[in-house]
């Protein structure tokens, strides 16, 4: 086993370096040639306290946008909701509401009446709303007294599995809409993600996702087309121009992470050795400190590198801190982003049964990140977990 962390940990290394070297030239020659920008934005407030860092550590409900095979963790149900205020200040009425949920499957055998995992299966929806916008025409620039409410929308589908306790698999689907009134684009973006944990304590993670995968969507409806006479005719016939494909964008996110694990003390004056025989892992430690780092590769833009640190104390309280960097973010006049880099976070647990520390339990999660303009991203989001 110790020699498969460390072919797993130096092909890691290797990938993450020459990733990174490559990322050197950046894509920002590239940027604002993919369509479906949505796709990568995060709408959940515990991963954006992050920075984007946590790909090898996400666990549960988050992991549907950050790393899908996240969700592989879960032993029962888990359900939320979250509502970000995108560029608070700006006055754009811009808002992103996300639900989603997941379950765990299994199978009991009739012979032995033991239960056996079948993976966990996960809905989404996210909708990003601009808010009634006046209709303005060459003739009518200062409005027409009519209006039209742009929406970006997806709805997914996924799935992951624990292959054994050190290797966790995901893939997740999304049915992709773009739409004003008289306009509609639709696409199929796929997602596919791995997280592997090892460790005395199962505190180190490396995780590798491939997001937003598919075929090339387009735009139609009555918006693209006109009324107008062929030549030598005077007939009125309704012409449709046809849209240019839009890509979508794809990108790879390699991370790692590793948890400083502080344990109570009727285990502080044992071994390591004796620790991992009593099967003591991370979710017994009364504190926990956690370092994680990712590196995203954009196809369509600049690529970005993230870290980020967490504090929890139990399940009941957590605190987290980012940082996310793109080449040529501090230039206003170059930047291709309006995040100037820091992120920051919390969550508190609120027990719902008397088993405080296996029960159910209500999280509450805010995220905040900063921009180079107007007020920054609020989320707030709820999730209880069974």
């Amino acid at each position: 086993m110790k020699n498969i962390v460390k072919i797993v940990t130096i092909i890691f290394s290797l990938t993450l370096i020459l990733s990174s070297y490559q990322s050197l030239a950046g894509n920002s020659d590239r940027s604002g040639q993919a369509g479906a920008q949505h796709l990568l934005i995060d709408p959940w407030a515990r991963t954006n306290g992050w920075g984007g860092a946590s790909v090898a550590e996400v666990r549960g409900l988050e992991s549907i946008f950050t790393n899908v095979a996240g969700i592989a963790t879960l032993n029962k149900t888990e359900v939320g909701i979250t509502k970000t205020q995108y560029l608070a200040g700006s006055g754009a009425g811009i808002s992103i509401n996300a639900f989603g949920l997941i379950q765990a499957l299994s199978r009991t055998s009739k012979e032995t009446g033991t239960k056996s995992s079948l993976g966990v299966l996960g809905i989404s929806v996210f909708n990003m709303n601009f808010g009634d916008i006046p209709v303005t025409t060459v003739e009518q620039p200062d409005g027409t007294s009519a209006i039209f409410s742009p929406k970006l929308n997806y709805i997914g589908l996924h799935y992951a599995y624990s292959f054994n306790k050190y290797v966790k698999g995901g893939v997740g689907f999304k049915i992709v809409n773009e739409s004003i009134s008289d306009l509609v684009s639709i696409g199929v973006a796929i997602d596919a993600g791995i997280q592997y944990v090892t460790g005395i304590y199962e505190n180190f993670r490396i995780g590798v996702t491939l997001k937003n995968l598919g075929l090339p969507t387009y735009y139609q409806g009555d918006g693209i087309s006109l009324r107008a006479n062929p030549v030598h005719s005077d007939v009125e016939l309704t012409l449709e121009t046809r849209s240019a494909e839009a890509v979508l964008p794809a990108c790879l996110v390699l991370g790692t992470s590793y948890d400083f694990l502080f344990f109570d003390e009727e285990y502080a004056g044992l071994s390591k050795d004796d620790r991992r025989n009593l099967g003591l892992t991370g979710n017994d430690a009364i504190h926990r400190i956690t370092l994680a780092g990712a590196f995203i590769a954009n196809a369509y833009s600049n690529d970005i590198f993230s870290v980020g640190v967490e504090y929890a104390f139990k399940r009941f309280a957590m605190f987290r801190a980012g940082y996310s960097y793109e080449p040529g973010q501090f230039n206003l006049e170059t930047a291709k982003t309006f995040y100037t880099g820091p992120s920051v976070g919390a969550t508190f647990g609120i027990p719902m049964s008397k088993d405080k520390d296996k029960g159910s339990i209500l999280y509450i999660d805010y995220g905040y990140r900063f921009t180079n303009r107007w007020g920054g991203n609020h989320y707030i989001g709820l999730k209880l977990a069974l």
